[in-house]
């Protein structure tokens, strides 16, 4: 999760070169990307999953299918890079350079010089991931939509991560004493959860406001008749947190956990009276979630920001119609788009007949095409 930085004039960074070197099968590549869209074309394990997985890594300092990033090495190799040329609209070029060995050590460098967190790049480079796994953040776990909160409000409020990780060490220090720690230390800790939590719980609130509009145009043009409601739930019933944390003491000194809280939030997402995870079919699951991603980049937009959108096997679960309405969306938008996909026709009318680069991709090589 990223840190603290200067967001209040948002603009557009583009990835023109990428670099990767012995991640999983790929030993060494050297990619000059499209401002606009690039499409990567080829078999199953040809290795463009993991060019997406190699940007992720450079831009925010993890991996999107494992959290042991010493398996992305390439097999029988020490470590792995990944360098990238941006160029920034208003600071001009900068190069990122992320490298990791299997002994564990990480070095992330921007221009020569050691970046200390890596929110520094996730700020300059806002990512939006389109997995296989999409409709999962309306048919998941609560945890994927807070964190779907978290990228929006990271974004958009100075100074929101800061208070995010002061919250979440807080909560694990109050937690570890509701499990046998100090008692007398309980009183302070209940304190800052209950100060650290509400700020960032209307964090959350503001930013959820701001984005509903955006996510409702975006549901309408991508499938029209497809009505959705969408609420936000701060992470305790009544009250302020200081009061709800009091009148649940007894239950959390016997679970050993903290019951209310940011950390329980939620964005509910209903159908008439029903929950959307009960009635939506993974179609429809895929659209509201990739409404709830592209609303997102919309409400980034306005202030001049853009995004970089990783799209993993384009167009799967979806149909031709909504298919080409996601092209249009995305046409009107200022992304840069990297996309994965097993047949070139899939891609093709990404914003045809705009620029747009191809590359072939067999065992780990790219080769472009034209």
């Amino acid at each position: 999760m990223p840190a603290d930085h200067a967001r209040q004039r948002a603009h557009r960074v583009i990835i023109e070169r990428l670099e990767i070197t012995n991640v999983r099968n790929i030993g060494s590549a050297r990619i000059e990307l499209d401002e606009r869209v690039n499409l990567f074309v080829g078999p199953n394990g040809a290795g463009k999953t993991s060019a997406l997985e190699a940007i992720h890594l450079l831009v925010r300092g993890r991996s999107f299918r494992t959290t042991r990033v010493e398996a992305v090495i390439q097999n029988g190799e020490s470590g792995m890079t990944i360098g990238a040329q941006l160029r920034d609209e208003r600071q001009g070029s900068t190069r990122l350079g992320y490298s990791r060995s299997r002994g564990g050590r990480i070095e992330v460098r921007r221009d020569g010089r050691p970046v200390r967190q890596i929110s520094n790049v996730a700020a300059l480079v806002p990512v939006q991931l389109f997995l296989p796994d999409l409709p999962e953040l309306v048919f998941g776990s609560p945890a994927g939509r807070r964190q779907w909160l978290d990228w929006g409000a990271f974004h958009v409020k100075p100074g929101y991560f800061a208070v995010l990780r002061d919250y979440l060490r807080s909560l694990r220090s109050r937690n570890s004493v509701l499990r046998g720690g100090d008692l007398r230390t309980l009183e302070a800790w209940t304190a800052q959860v209950a100060e650290l939590g509400e700020s960032v719980a209307e964090a959350r609130r503001e930013y959820f406001e701001r984005v509903q509009g955006h996510i409702r145009e975006s549901l309408s043009a991508l499938s029209p008749g497809l009505d959705v409601e969408m609420g936000y739930f701060e992470g305790w019933r009544a009250g302020n947190l200081a009061e709800s944390l009091g009148q649940n003491l007894d239950r959390d000194v016997k679970l050993g956990a903290t019951q209310a809280g940011p950390h329980r939030a939620d964005v509910a997402i209903r159908c008439g009276e029903e929950a959307a995870s009960t009635v939506l079919s993974r179609g429809q699951g895929k659209a509201v979630a990739t409404a709830m991603r592209i609303g997102q980049a919309r409400d980034l937009a306005k202030s001049g920001g853009g995004s970089l959108f990783l799209i993993d096997d384009l167009g799967a679960e979806l149909d031709e119609g909504h298919s080409e309405r996601l092209y249009a969306l995305l046409e009107d938008m200022p992304c840069q788009i990297v996309a994965t996909t097993t047949h070139g026709e899939a891609g093709e009318g990404l914003m045809k007949p705009g620029p747009r680069a191809t590359f072939h991709v067999k065992q780990g090589n790219f080769e472009q095409a034209g």
